[in-house]
């Protein structure tokens, strides 16, 4: 430290960087590292020395600059390069001295470092006599500033190559493509006895985020990096925008020179370093300009003085934060420093010596010093700075530094002066402008204009406000996406967040939210190269949702440097796309007008939306103007306010604000919560200043979210930092309005985003209102809704999965597979587009690797027990077991008992153990019984956060296993603590392969832009598997906001990481896996070929199990078993082993057929072979047609000897380790006979994971046991490498006499580490640093005793360790959930955040301790029970036993003093967990359920008295608990039972909540007539409700018809004429269902509608055949009533083709439609047909509905049953209607015949398992049914067959013959029957009934006069538009498609309807079951 130059510092910097090879990486090639180098100073005498001869003499020191060039290989590119560096230098003023060849010796380095090595030479320029001595750096950085832009900018081939890597006249930079002992190797100079310094700063680079190249080599010109800069892309644009406002009289013009600042394609270290740079090269010193570019997290800082928060508030103004994991150390040859960001994310750990030796390390032990001379060692600390001044010769600590830096200028009263707050602003003035909403007459149209869904109210909005969080969803997405999906989408649809994995990790937004903050500033920004009180002049917001009032506020702002304007982004809709282009380039250049006239905030507001004027998407205004202003280089001269109806989730809002927004409102969302707290949805309890309080404050939840996924802290950061890829829209579009931003596969551009835009405003403004329309579309982008987006497990396919997977049937496994594969019609994901590159003739199946082979490939999903029940996790296990295959634990640990092999021979151990952040269960024995040991970086469902299981799901046994406390919620942390860097991960990695050396080690990664890098990064480390997991998995529970819009398809990332892996030769040693909605052998087979050799499948087979979707995993209701902890509910799983094995194989047989069509025998030849495939031609979609499928499809061109499949095993090391080489001969007798040993070893920081491997032969031997206490006793000196004793076992002691590095105790498991200083050390052993970060973590088991402090994190997650330590860093006991840790010593910030279980004791000496303490979820408590003393006592005893520590000594010396000051932290649900257990109470709630209620019925011998109806409808309580028992399912099989689609659960949740006329608004969206269908159908929806698996289903057609009679009693109910008329005339032929539906929507539709009927009243079916004890006609006589008051002439007792013909019709309407109905009744042509009595069964059943209406039935016709013996013949409801009709007539006896077989009889309502195989739940199962009618008395028969009519002498029928038939299957598998022998019968009867359905409409008529085409049943043929081969005529219901239901021909008249209507308008807002209710579906 105290300036003395020796060659001693070059030495000792190159033995640290052989120390820390483990840190760096080697690719394919061995010897080529990512990159090493060294920085110093200027070695003035070495130079002086070897130019002597090279004919030039330097001046003297400081007056000259000395540079090292790397230049091109190519000799005339090099004299170029040369020859203009020459140039420029004479340009700048100064001399040039000369060259220098560098010498190095490159026959050590790898064949790829040498391959593209540079030229290397050493440049020499002296001081210009004009140039003062302080601007001599200036110009010299001008000058390499200018030779970078020229030659980059140059067509020279090898351009690439030139780069300076320092020229000063202060430093000296080495470095190069090198591994760490290859730097003074190759650099012969560096081996020199006269290089002296009395700095040096070394790295070791490990590459992930862009390939390592000779200038990416670090350190850079002043600083060395490790970490990552999260928010380059904004700080680049921002730093771009500032450029323009550069100035100084100083630099003048230089200042354009440099331009620009951020060298373009650079590593974000080496951008950095251009920021750094700058601001020091123009003034400000090193410590000034680090502060700026990574400030400490000041705003939430509770102790922090205020002088210096002015100072970091002031610097903010300036410049936002570089934001990311980053320990920086810097150098301008004069002084040396670190900082560590606010996070404190990197070890940073320093030792001072005696004689002023300073060294600081990402480890200890990197030199070997004696313990002796060291006189401290401490640690960087989060946000801090630590500075080594050598010409002041000493440490300047960061308070000084920082206190000095907020002196510099009175920046509090700058601040007071100048920078506004929202608080200090004037009231708005009142302007006719509401500040609370939109007005409620546009307010529909607005939410619809807007893009609103049912959907945003319910899922979004609604849980927002009620729990003022982010809305939480499970079951990940399995929607198509946006540009695939036929449904206008949202712009902010087309963008996926990007986020953190391995390169830089997530942070902690819910437990560390302390180093985070959402204030930003708006306003211009002044001169970066000045400090002024003017350049504060902003206004300051505390978050980036402003309210209406506060938008009208910043609206009427106009003072000095403060003036707002606000631009309209509304324009003409009829100018279309154009228009909208023009409208965003006038917008551009209003903007640009505004800020020259002063403006300083730009309002974008989209208000005013009306028909006439459309919005342009608020995101796409954003960016466009934001990019514009960048490039226009005006950008900071103002900031950007969106005022916007369209954003309403956090996703709209993350774009919006990364795009370069500093403020939304969003005044439509504010207005929709009010609603729905108009509407009940919403407590009344709160003002509208508390709901927009609570919404802002769920947006503000799931922002920081956002951006803690990717590592980003501040909001200030994450402004334009346009953290997101595109996908779907094209390059143009993205480089004119989002540049930057990737976008791999192209897609749409602005004319598509223009239409979808029309779209809904088209939708908003329809040309003509039509009733009963859905308000809102339903949406369906979370749940399956039959009208609603499309997704891939839809009803079928999950009900077609099941089936096939049950039955082993691979007919119906292809339907399965045809459900998802063939995407003619709906796309549904990008591998829909591919096709295969079939052979002319496939080669032999036989030939091809077989499926018992090809399963063993197959995983499962990680779902962790917790997550799913125990029941399904065992289930799946033993699956893959049986197979050869690997099921996975999940993050939820596994239960031991699983370990051993059942009885039966199944083995329920999962072969794949994952570990992720939570460490749940996480043992030694845990990770000993894997096959294979999966790091969950990330998860596709939610990248970036951790698991999250809900404290209703953690159970008593749930808590055993994970070692947490029941009852209490567990949120793993984000995966950033002990693999916050890549080198951290190859640590983990090494250290799982170290606790089971048989294992493989894999790495789960999510598909994301950059993937590929990533995995070579993980390949590098040597894990053996690689997962890439698509976006579309899914999720136990996850924030919707992550399910929805992180994560990309896993064909852009698989594609990604085999090219790259192939491209730089390391595909051959890494398994690459990938999985996310994998559910058929083509989705395999596409895998395979792009480069995935095995594949995980989780959601498709959970489904096998009986899984049905539901989406409400994280509610724990799981109705089948499966995602549930609830004891009644696990009771209902079904699922089986064999269903699993079945479904894997049959994928595997497709697979097996797909590879014979393509000519591949096994899988291994098929990897990657992308050549056979190819993208679909002719692609219909007008959205994908733009789709870009190149680097999907792009196959590396490597040389043969390139392995494109894994075919090496990785080399873990494991051999050289300290455990192989020492321990385990040493521990021998202790592993095979228990006896004790002791082993003493000197230890080095290259000694990692040391204890591990010992461990892990201690627990193979032992099991979880271990040995006895002590077994095993190690000492060691020195310092211990990473990870000592990781998952260490009981029985194994470990002491160190030194100190240790980061991860010791890391899942300890039950042994002991023991940490003290020295004895030969002299410091005090409290005041200094033993251990580095992260101890502990996840540690289930064991003790620690650390003689001194610690850092960060310590006992983070720790569930079962006790631990002693003397201090703490931030972050203390973070997520523990079980154990004890007691602190001698002072604790960091945010002390026991998010801790659950467990106890810490705190020595709280200074009195402070509650300053430091997270307090969400512990207390704090005094020392007063005896329990905790004991505890406390004999921790520490044993801690002064084991340590000698003077600290603990002193405490009990002066214990009751002592124990006075100590601290108890005790988790409160710990506290009450403990209490429970005491009482021992069951921790899960018992499950509340209502019964399905029992329907009353008037009893059958007083009913049949009449004809009325006899149903009772429940009352309205009743009624709400049965809507109450719809689970609201995310995939409602209710829907794909009705063919209405009528929304169920919707109208059930309404009458649930007792809102009846907004059910009954429901109901009729979809259904006009629901007092008939609740009354007459057989209720399909309610055979495929998800209660009917496993209870009785939930009461549909009770709700169904409460509800419409509900309407009509309260008068809801009434006509609705059309506003206005088409002119347009529509005649309906048949009044039945279809024909009145069709006739009430084509009224509604403005057309004047007439209704053709030829009996005498109207209503056909309904009035005429149906009896009037099921529905009364006073029901249809209402209905007609209210059409007629519409409009509608009902026209009676005319026949069509007789009374008036159709050529008439055609001449008198524009259309006609023939809802003719099937009328035609099938006959029985037998003898004695001919008798009388024998009747249709619609001869007999009108003639009773006309009696019942007051009309005269003639006797010569009259049918009755009076007294008669009565046969029916047929079994459907025509025949039971006949049977109850037959019984009020008074019948003797009522009889049934049935042709086909008695049906099970398993009740009503069957459970799954009872139904039959033939029509398995959800379908219509064929049961046997008892109608009412048959209650009433009825005989009924099956298989029997009628051969005869008897006749009496008056030829009157007197009774018939039957004969028994038997049914089987023919050859052909068809049905048929044959005759019983002997079985014929004779049956008495007078009256004989046919009721065996209809064949079709009757041909007289309209059907023979028009000669329309009739199909092969003989129905009319008609076309997907209804209509038939005549022009203008259409034909809908049963006369359409044959018999049928009421609710199937009121669907087919609605449908009809559209269909005429666009027919005779062109366009139709008429809704359709089939789409929604969007004008252009």
């Amino acid at each position: 430290m105290h300036g003395r130059a020796s060659h001693d510092i070059v030495r000792h910097g190159i033995e640290i960087l052989a120390n820390i090879t483990h840190r760096g990486a080697a690719g394919c090639d061995p010897c080529t590292g990512d990159g090493a180098g060294l920085l110093m100073q200027m070695p003035d005498g070495f130079l002086r020395a070897v130019v002597k001869d090279l004919g030039f003499k330097l001046p003297k020191k400081g007056d000259y600059a000395a540079g090292l060039m790397f230049l091109p290989t190519r000799e005339d590119e090099r004299q170029h390069c040369e020859q203009r560096f020459e140039a420029l230098v004479a340009e700048e003023g100064q001399k040039f001295l000369g060259w220098r060849d560098v010498p190095v010796d490159n026959r050590e380095i790898g064949r790829v470092a040498r391959g593209v090595e540079p030229v290397i030479r050493q440049v020499f320029v002296a001081r210009g006599e004009s140039t003062p001595e302080d601007m001599f750096e200036w110009k010299l950085y001008v000058i390499r500033k200018r030779l970078e832009i020229e030659i980059g900018q140059s067509d020279l081939v090898q351009n690439e190559y030139c780069y300076i890597p320092s020229l000063s006249s202060r430093v000296m930079v080495y470095k190069g493509l090198l591994l760490a002992h290859q730097v003074d190797q190759y650099y012969t100079d560096l081996a020199d006895e006269r290089m002296e310094t009395a700095l040096a700063l070394v790295h070791q680079r490990y590459s992930t985020n862009t390939f390592p190249t000779w200038d990416l080599a670090q350190p850079f010109r002043f600083l060395a990096h490790n970490g990552e800069i999260n928010t380059l892309r904004g700080n680049v644009n921002w730093m771009h925008a500032r450029e323009d406002m550069l100035a100084s009289e100083r630099y003048g013009d230089d200042l354009q020179k440099i331009l620009p600042i951020c060298t373009p394609q650079a590593s974000d270290s080496a951008i950095f370093d251009n920021a750094l740079e700058l601001l020091v090269v123009t003034g400000r010193s090193l410590a000034q300009a680090m502060s700026m570019l990574i400030p400490e997290p000041w705003a939430n800082h509770e102790s922090m003085s205020d002088e210096k928060k002015a100072y970091y508030e002031y610097q903010a103004c300036l410049m936002e934060p570089w934001d990311g994991p980053a320990s920086m150390a810097f150098t301008d040859g004069t002084a040396i420093g670190a900082v560590l960001d606010r996070n404190g994310l990197r070890p940073s750990r320093y030792w001072v010596t005696k004689n002023g030796l300073v060294v600081m390390a990402s480890e200890a032990g990197v030199l070997d010093i004696k313990p002796s001379d060291v006189e401290s060692k401490g640690r960087l600390q989060p946000g801090r700075m630590f500075l080594v001044d050598t010409a002041q010769g000493r440490i300047i600590t960061d308070e000084e530094i920082k206190n000095s830096l907020a002196a510099t200028n009175p920046y509090r009263k700058w601040i007071d002066e100048n920078q506004l707050r929202l608080d200090q602003l004037p009231e708005p003035r009142t302007n006719g402008q509401s500040t609370n909403g939109t007005p409620q007459a546009s307010h529909l149209a607005q939410q619809r204009a807007f893009g609103y869904t049912l959907e945003d109210l319910r899922i979004i909005l609604e849980p927002m406000v009620a729990d003022a969080k982010e809305p939480i969803g499970s079951m990940g997405n399995d929607t198509p996406l946006a540009v695939l999906s036929d449904r206008p989408q949202l712009l902010y649809s087309y963008f996926k967040q990007l986020f953190a994995q391995v390169t830089n990790p997530p942070l902690d937004a819910i437990r560390e939210e302390l180093v985070t903050s959402l204030i930003t500033t708006i306003g211009s920004e002044g001169n970066l190269l000045e400090e002024t009180s003017e350049q504060c002049r902003l206004l300051r917001l505390d978050q980036p949702v402003v309210t209406n009032a506060e938008l009208q506020k910043i609206k009427q702002l106009d003072q000095p440097g403060l003036k707002s304007r606000t631009l309209s982004i509304l324009f003409d809709r009829k100018k279309g796309a154009e228009g909208m282009r023009q409208r965003l380039e006038e917008l551009r250049q209003e903007a640009t007008k505004a800020i020259e006239e002063g403006v300083t905030i730009i309002i974008l507001s989209d208000r005013g939306v009306s028909e006439k004027d459309a919005a342009i998407p608020a995101l796409l205004a954003t960016g466009g103007v934001h990019h514009h202003l960048i490039r226009e280089g005006t950008r900071t001269h103002c900031g950007l306010v969106v005022e916007s109806g369209e954003p309403r989730e956090v996703h709209h809002y993350a774009l919006l604000t990364g795009y370069g927004a500093g403020a939304v409102n969003p005044y439509l969302a504010f207005a929709t919560i009010r609603q729905l707290q108009r509407e009940g949805y919403i407590s009344e309890e709160f003002s509208d200043e508390k709901l927009d309080a609570r919404y802002i404050k769920a947006i503000n939840q799931g922002l920081l979210k956002v951006m803690s996924k990717m590592g980003i802290s501040t909001q200030q950061s994450y402004r334009g930092a346009q953290i997101f890829e595109a996908i779907g829209l094209n390059q143009e579009f993205i480089d004119e309005y989002f540049s930057w931003t990737p976008s791999r596969i192209s897609g749409i551009g602005l004319e598509s985003v223009a239409e979808e835009s029309f779209k809904r405003h088209d939708h908003a403004f329809p040309p003509k209102h039509v009733p009963e329309v859905l308000g809102l579309d339903v949406g369906g982008h979370y749940q399956w809704r039959r009208k609603g987006e499309s997704h891939v497990m839809s009803p079928e396919v999950v009900a077609k999965l099941q089936e096939s997977s049950r039955l082993n049937d691979r007919k119906k496994f292809r339907e399965f597979s045809d459900l998802i594969d063939k995407q003619d019609k709906k796309l549904l994901n990008l591998r829909g587009l591919l096709e295969f590159k079939t052979l002319p003739e496939p080669i032999p199946l036989e030939e091809v690797e077989p499926a018992e082979a090809i399963v063993k490939r197959f995983a499962t999903g990680a779902m962790s027990y917790g997550s799913i029940s125990r029941e399904a996790h065992e289930t799946l296990a033993i699956a893959m077991n049986r197979m050869g295959a690997k099921s996975n634990t999940g993050e939820g640990g596994e239960d031991p008992v699983r370990f051993k092999v059942d009885s039966t021979g199944d083995l329920r151990r999962s072969a794949i153990k994952q570990v992720a952040s939570g460490r749940f269960g996480v043992t030694s024995e845990y990770l000993v019984n894997a096959d294979e040991l999966q790091i969950k970086m990330a998860q596709g469902a939610k990248p970036g956060e951790g698991g999250q299981l809900p404290g209703h799901k953690v159970d008593r046994e749930i808590g055993r296993i994970r070692k947490s406390t029941p009852g209490v919620g567990l949120i793993s942390p984000p995966p950033h603590h002990d693999i916050y860097s890549i080198e951290d991960l190859a640590q983990l990695i090494h250290d799982l392969k170290n606790a089971n050396r048989d294992a493989r080690v894999s790495v789960k990664l999510v598909a994301e832009v950059g993937v590929g890098t990533v995995a070579a990064g993980v390949s590098k480390g040597k894990s053996d598997v690689v997962l890439i997991s698509g976006y579309d998995g899914g999720t136990g529970a996850s924030p919707q906001t992550s399910i929805k819009h992180a994560g990309l398809p896993w064909e852009l990332g698989l594609a990604e990481t085999h090219q790259v892996l192939v491209m730089n030769d390391l595909r051959g040693r890494i398994v690459v896996q990938t999985d996310g909605l994998i559910r058929t052998g083509r989705d395999v087979a596409i895998a395979t070929l792009l480069g995935a050799e095995e594949w995980g499948v989780a959601s498709a087979a959970l489904v096998v199990v009986g899984c049905i979707m539901m989406r409400k995993c994280h509610e724990n209701t799981c109705p089948v078993g499966i995602a549930t902890q609830n004891a009644e509910l696990r009771k209902k799983f079904m699922g089986k082993p064999e269903w699993v094995v079945n479904y894997f194989m049959m994928m595997a047989e497709e697979l097996r057929e797909i590879m014979a069509s393509l000519g591949f025998r096994t899988i291994n030849e098929m990897v990657g072979r992308v050549d056979m495939l190819d993208a679909r031609q002719a692609i219909e979609h007008h959205k994908a047609r733009g789709l870009d499928f190149s680097t999907i499809l792009h196959k590396p061109q490597v040389p043969e000897n390139i392995k494109t499949y894994c075919a090496d095993r990785q080399d873990h090391g494991i051999e050289d380790s300290l455990d192989m080489r020492v321990l385990l001969k040493e521990c021998e007798p202790a592993l095979t006979s228990g006896k004790p040993v002791k082993v003493t070893s000197d230890i080095r920081n290259i000694n990692r994971t040391v204890g591990t491997i010992l461990s892990s032969e201690v627990t193979k031997k032992y099991g979880h046991e271990g040995l006895p206490e002590d077994t095993i006793q190690i000492t060691f000196k020195g310092s211990a490498g990473q990870s000592l004793m990781a998952f260490g076992a009981p029985g194994i002691t470990v002491r160190v006499e030194g100190d240790v590095n980061d991860y010791c105790g890391k899942g300890l498991s039950g042994g002991k580490v023991i940490v003290y200083p020295s004895s030969e050390s002299s410091f005090v052993a409290e005041d200094n640093i033993i251990a580095g970060n992260v101890i502990l973590y996840g540690a289930t088991a064991g003790e620690v005793y650390l003689n001194g402090k610690v850092g960060e994190r310590f006992c983070v997650r720790n569930s079962g360790a006790s631990a002693v330590v003397e201090g703490v860093g931030d972050h203390g006991c973070e997520y523990m959930t079980g154990g004890y840790a007691v602190i001698l010593g002072r604790t960091g910030r945010n002390f026991a955040a998010g801790m659950s279980g467990g106890i810490a004791y705190v020595l709280d000496e200074e009195g402070n301790f509650a300053n430091h303490v997270n307090m969400e979820m512990v207390e704090l408590e005094d020392m007063s029970d005896p329990e905790d003393q004991q505890r406390v006592r004999q921790l520490i005893e044993h801690h002064v036993e084991y340590t000698g520590s003077a600290r603990g000594q002193s405490v009990l010396d002066n214990w009751d003093q002592s124990i006075e000051k100590f601290v108890k932290v005790m988790p409160i649900d710990y506290k009450r967990a403990l209490e429970e257990l005491r009482r021992e109470e069951q921790v899960a709630a018992p499950l509340e359920e209502h019964d399905r209620a029992k329907v009353s019925k008037e009893p059958p011998k007083e009913r049949l008295n009449h004809y009325n109806e006899f149903l009772q409808i429940l009352p309205e309580d009743e009624l709400s608990r049965q809507g109450a028992r719809c689970m609201d399912c995310g995939v409602p099989f209710c829907h794909t039972g009705c063919p209405l689609g009528n929304i169920i659960p919707d109208w059930n949740d309404l009458v649930y909540r007792h809102r009846w006329e907004e059910a009954l608004h429901r109901l009729h969206a979809t259904n006009n007539f629901p007092e008939f269908t609740g009354r007459i159908c057989p209720a399909p929806c309610e055979a495929a409700c998800v209660l009917g698996i496993n209870e009785d289903p939930v009461s549909i057609k009770q709700i169904e018809v409460s509800i419409a009679d509900r309407g009509f009693k309260e008068g809801w109910i009434k006509p609705e004429p059309p506003e206005t008329r088409t002119g347009k005339k529509v005649a309906v032929v048949g009044s039945g269902p279809a024909g009145m539906a069709a006739a009430q929507q084509l009224n509604r539709a403005g057309h004047q509608v007439t209704v053709f009927e030829r009996d005498d009243r109207p209503g056909g079916l309904l009035m005429y055949g149906i009896p009037d004890f099921k529905l009364e006609k006073s029901r249809v006589w209402r209905r007609v009533e209210q059409m007629e008051a519409e409009g509608i002439e009902f026209r009676c007792s005319v026949n069509v083709g007789k009374d008036v013909t159709i050529a008439d019709l055609k001449k008198d309407y524009d259309a006609v439609l023939l809802c003719l109905g099937s009328t035609q009744p099938r006959d029985l042509p037998i003898p004695g047909r001919e008798l009388d009595g024998v009747h249709f069964a619609m001869e007999f059943l009108p003639q009773q509905n006309k009696r019942n209406q007051g009309d005269e039935i003639p006797e010569d016709v009259s049918i009755l049953a009076t007294g008669k013996d009565v046969i029916i013949i047929g079994g459907g409801d025509t025949g039971s209607d006949c049977t109850g009709t037959s019984n009020r007539h008074r019948a003797n006896s009522v009889t049934q015949f049935e042709l086909l077989p008695k049906p099970p009889d398993v009740g009503e309502y069957p459970r799954a398992e009872q139904r039959p195989q033939n029509t398995p739940w959800p379908s219509w199962p064929v049961i046997l049914r008892t109608s009412t009618s048959h209650e009433e008395g009825c005989d009924r028969h099956w298989s029997l067959l009628t051969k005869e009519f008897l006749a009496d002498d008056q030829g009157r029928v007197k009774g018939l013959t039957t004969v028994e038939i038997e049914w089987a299957p023919d050859e052909n598998g068809r049905m048929g029957f044959k005759e019983v022998e002997g079985t014929q019968k004779e049956w008495p009867c007078q009256l004989v009934l046919l009721a065996m359905g209809f064949v079709g409409p009757q041909r007289s008529g309209p059907i023979d006069e028009l000669k329309v085409d009739l199909d092969g049943r003989g129905n009319i043929q008609a076309d997907e538009n209804y209509q038939t081969s005549v022009e203008g005529i259409f034909a809908a219901g049963d006369a359409r498609r044959g018999q049928s239901l009421v609710v199937w021909a009121i669907h087919e008249g609605r449908e009809a309807a559209r269909a005429v209507d666009h027919y005779l308008m062109g366009v139709s807002n008429l809704p359709s079951v089939n789409a929604g209710d969007f004008a252009w579906q």
